[in-house]
């Protein structure tokens, strides 16, 4: 009995630890604080049920990094032939910022972004994109100053 309360214990604290890396709780960060978080810095997403994303963003294009700009089988997206593109604009209320990304045949996404550990620093690390709008699911992400 006491091996089944601690196996569930364990389960409980592993699932509530991914739950909570994607529960959109902490603050919410600014406009100027979305953009200097991900200008010129990747935003990766790993966690995502059918996804993994490796994204760098520059100049409000999105661009996928694959296996590196000079891989033979699946070379990295190019700043002329981007992944998609992103706006960061203002959210609802207007003092929350908010992400917008298109990819060219795969639709528009909007998140607002909460800094986990309840910082507001736009510094490398794990962030909650929190999806605000139709279809964009809340992710958590990681955000490097190089590929991840």
């Amino acid at each position: 009995m006491n091996r089944m309360i601690a196996a569930m214990l364990v389960m409980l604290a592993f699932s509530a630890g991914e739950a909570a890396a994607q529960n959109c709780t902490g603050a919410q960060l600014g406009q100027a604080a979305i953009g200097a978080l991900v200008t010129n810095r990747y935003v990766c997403v790993g966690a995502s049920p059918n996804a993994q994303w490796n994204e760098l963003h520059t100049g409000g294009k999105v661009i996928d990094y694959k296996l590196g700009p000079s891989d033979p089988v699946d070379p990295s997206d190019t700043v002329a032939n981007p992944t998609g593109t992103y706006v960061i604009g203002p959210g609802s209320p207007q003092s929350v910022g908010k992400i917008t990304y298109t990819y060219p045949g795969g639709g528009t996404y909007s998140y607002t972004v909460r800094a986990n550990l309840g910082s507001t620093n736009p510094a490398t690390g794990t962030y909650s994109f929190c999806g605000a709008s139709a279809g964009s699911p809340n992710l958590a992400v990681t955000v490097s100053a190089s590929h991840c």
